[in-house]
């Protein structure tokens, strides 16, 4: 199982120089924190960190995730892409085994959870993703919502359209499920994207086109770090 974590964003480095991941979260730098605590973290075979290149995240690279990850790839852009979607593709070919279950972690709300990724994608072979989701209303989230029998119907940025907020962790069956996905929302730019931008959650429209089906898995007590000082 593979997990990349786009970092690629303009609010990865403050305006200080500092860079949030090295904050400290219950005693712990906050990217560490949050990713060890994945329920699944123990059966990540590959980790691949996407970073915008500059001299601190060079720096980061070459120290703290190095220690923290080793064998871990890092993939340096030179430019800003138009979303997570899009930055995480850049880590796509440094993998090796592209039927592996495929996680886009944006590492950004810590959380409690009981899903086995693995066993859950091998028990239905006609589950293209799964989505970790927890409730609110509040529009800074992407939404996935779902028919009166409990089956995704269509996800959603910075739009409420049910009471299942992403929790920022979007789980794919494989990359070319992944592949596919994205290859949806770049044809249907206009539907599928917010401000220009393409996000990951929207992704799963794309995972129902392929005739797929998305599951969505609740977790609890939520921490959002975007959300913290």
């Amino acid at each position: 199982m593979r997990v990349i974590v786009p970092l690629a964003g303009p609010d990865f480095i403050r305006g200080d120089g500092s860079l949030k991941a090295l904050q400290t979260l219950n005693g712990a730098p906050l990217l560490r924190h949050v990713l060890d605590a994945r329920v699944w973290a123990r059966d990540v075979t590959a980790y691949s960190f996407v970073l915008l290149d500059r001299p601190e995240t060079r720096a980061f690279a070459d120290g703290p995730l190095a220690e923290w990850y080793p064998g871990a790839t890092v993939t340096f852009l030179s430019h800003y892409t138009r979303g997570a979607a899009l930055s995480a593709l850049a880590a796509l070919p440094l993998g090796t085994d592209f039927a592996a279950p495929l996680i886009v972690d944006l590492a950004d709300i810590l959380y409690e959870a009981t899903l086995d990724p693995a066993a859950t994608l091998a028990g239905d072979p006609g589950l293209g993703g799964i989505a970790l989701t927890f409730p609110s209303d509040n529009p800074a989230y992407s939404y996935l919502a779902t028919d009166d029998q409990g089956r995704f119907v269509e996800a959603a940025e910075k739009r409420v359209i049910s009471d299942n907020a992403s929790a920022g962790t979007y789980i794919f069956r494989d990359t070319p499920t992944y592949l596919r996905a994205l290859a949806h929302g770049l044809e249907h730019a206009e539907t599928q994207t917010f401000r220009d931008l393409f996000f990951v959650c929207p992704l799963f429209n794309g995972v129902r086109d392929q005739g797929k089906t998305v599951a969505l898995a609740p977790v609890e007590n939520v921490t959002d770090i975007k959300m913290e000082p």
